[in-house]
């Protein structure tokens, strides 16, 4: 089904990669933050005879995504009466372990091409903390990976939907600084990312603009907007979770595409 919002499109469950029609079960990512939201709001109003079940991930550091993913997920289920949500799975990671760090740390020695693809941030005079800070980027899709995994296993689902957006242009992101924070692999110079066949991204080739599109032209910047939340700023930089930091990449990028955090 081809959906256009912001002067974009996508064709979500295109016969190219679900030839054989819409899943019948599908492994829903819900994080909290606008991109995830507003997938499973066109998940529910387009494709409402797909049994969906959701996961979230639940940072030990940054908590409360997860309650704003809680949140998401009660909106649909009230707002569609045939939302066909069967279940909410809420598991635990923290991307700062050190033996996952260490385990990460090992991956890259095999492969230093990671290097370019995830955001290294310089912390002058603390070289471990940047290491340690690079390696948690890594961790975390891995972490995310193994969960999803048993979840997919678990309700009997052979497909796993993700909202995963490009990044802004890399001229606005230099122009509003924060160019340096970005995952490279997901800037708009790069190949496009490969949408596979298990996991699937259907948001791959649209940017942010994409979603903002969905929330207002299907009227959901009061209540449905309000619900989500996109820093992961700790809970110093936040006032313990109270207001977004302003200085994360996630927050720059909801700057970037709605004017407000």
């Amino acid at each position: 089904m081809k959906l256009t919002y912001g002067n974009q499109t996508i064709d979500l469950f295109s016969i190219e990669d679900f030839p054989d029609g819409p899943p019948e079960r599908i492994v829903v990512n819900v994080s909290g933050g606008l991109d995830s939201a507003s997938i499973l709001y066109l998940l529910c109003k387009h494709f409402p005879e797909t049994k969906k079940f959701i996961y979230t991930g639940k940072d030990v550091v940054t908590p409360f995504d997860s309650e704003a993913a809680i949140d998401v997920v009660t909106w649909c289920k009230h707002n569609f009466k045939n939302h066909n949500i069967i279940s909410h799975d809420v598991i635990v990671y923290d991307d700062r372990d050190p033996e996952v760090l260490k385990q990460m740390h090992e991956e890259v020695k095999q492969d230093p091409s990671l290097y370019d693809k995830y955001a290294w941030i310089d912390f002058p005079g603390n070289p471990e903390k940047s290491l340690e800070h690079f390696l948690g980027k890594l961790a975390k899709p891995h972490l995310t990976h193994i969960d999803v995994c048993r979840v997919m296993e678990e309700n009997n689902c052979n497909r796993y939907i993700a909202a995963m957006t490009r990044n802004p242009p890399n001229e606005d992101m230099k122009k509003n600084g924060f160019f340096h924070l970005a995952e490279a692999k997901r800037n708009q110079d790069r190949e496009v990312l490969i949408l596979g066949t298990k996991f699937y991204h259907p948001l791959a080739r649209v940017d942010k603009l994409f979603v903002k599109g969905v929330f207002e032209e299907e009227n959901l910047m009061d209540e449905y907007f309000k619900l989500t939340g996109s820093c992961t700023g700790t809970a110093n930089e936040t006032n313990f979770f109270l207001e977004p930091c302003k200085e994360c990449f996630w927050c720059h990028e909801k700057y970037w595409a709605f004017g407000k955090y």
